[in-house]
């Protein structure tokens, strides 16, 4: 009898550890826990050091891109480009596509960052140091951090519509006046120009300097004339979910990744801190960063994919409608 006993005694406290445990395979992290997900992958890239093309902590950033892809999205797609460098001498760059498929058939929604950080330092006061490459802790670094705190998030939770989270490569690799920026965004739409209208996403959301500690997000005019109803949409949700960091206002009209979509045609929309000091300089560092302001627009950018199916399908049957 004791033994019987004791088996049942067994028994029961395993049902009891399968029934409650929060570590099983289905358990969702809660949002909130993402201030501390996203922020640790900040502090990772930053580890990395400067991660210019080229240089050590490239390599090294980009196999996490690539890491985070294989573990977490249903497929991962590798754009590989060259890049002049010298006249003898090419750069071979990559953009990173992580695909999370969702069950509608509407086109893609594409949220996008530049993972690269300037290699040079050319808003630093000492013209000695100009030639320097910058940590890139928000510039880089932040909407990177975002974007694979986001992977993780979507495989937890996936999207009703297909959501394609953008790596983009060279955004910040050219000196002033050489034309090269924007070089891993302009081959992107350069391969959709070429495939067509039919495999243009429905929009594009792309982040860049939002982790600073004193964050200040306005509205920015290239957005507005792109696509208003998705800038109104974001700040909306912001307002709705008390994020502070946003701003009602216009400031700025800003040359970023978003620019060849919207010229292009393709609805897009950047959310950056373009008052942040250290831009472009050696003290863009960690310490200037905060958890708070990553997951401040990580929220916002995760409650607005919530309702971006409704939103798009709306905007669909209105423009169905004669006269509207």
């Amino acid at each position: 009898m004791k033994t019987m006993k004791f088996r049942w005694i067994v028994f029961l406290s395993l049902l009891i550890c399968l029934h409650a445990s929060p570590a099983s395979a289905d358990a969702k992290e809660s949002l909130a826990s993402y201030q501390e997900i996203v922020w640790n992958y900040l502090k990772e890239l930053d580890g990395f050091g400067p991660r210019f093309p080229g240089g050590p902590g490239y390599g090294k950033m980009q196999d996490l891109i690539a890491k985070t892809g294989e573990q977490y999205a249903d497929e991962i797609r590798e754009q590989k480009f060259a890049v002049a460098k010298g006249e003898n001498d090419k750069l071979i760059m990559t953009n990173f596509e992580l695909i999370f498929r969702g069950q509608s058939e509407g086109a893609p929604i594409v949220i996008g960052v530049h993972y690269d950080t300037r290699p040079y330092a050319d808003n630093e006061f000492d013209p000695r140091v100009r030639n320097t490459p910058i940590p890139g802790a928000n510039d880089g670094g932040s909407g990177t951090a975002l974007l694979l705190g986001l992977a993780r998030y979507l495989d937890q939770r996936p999207p009703v519509r297909t959501v394609k989270l953008v790596f983009f490569d060279g955004e910040d690799y050219g000196k002033k006046d050489t034309g090269q920026m924007l070089l891993g965004s302009t081959v992107y739409t350069a391969e959709l120009e070429e495939k067509g209208p039919g495999s243009w996403p429905a929009l594009v959301l792309v982040v860049d300097m939002i982790g600073d500690k004193n964050l200040e997000i306005y509205k920015e005019n290239n957005s507005q004339k792109s696509a208003p109803w998705l800038v109104d949409y974001i700040f909306q949700v912001a307002r709705e979910n008390n994020v502070s960091q946003f701003r009602e206002k216009f400031r700025h009209s800003i040359y970023d990744d978003h620019t060849p979509f919207h010229r292009l045609g393709i609805p897009s929309v950047l959310l950056i801190d373009f008052d942040y000091p250290y831009w472009h300089r050696l003290n863009d560092t960690l310490d200037k960063c905060s958890p708070e302001s990553l997951f401040a627009v990580f929220s916002v950018v995760v409650k607005s994919l919530e309702g971006m199916e409704t939103l798009l399908k709306s905007r669909q049957t209105a423009q169905a409608r004669p006269g509207e």
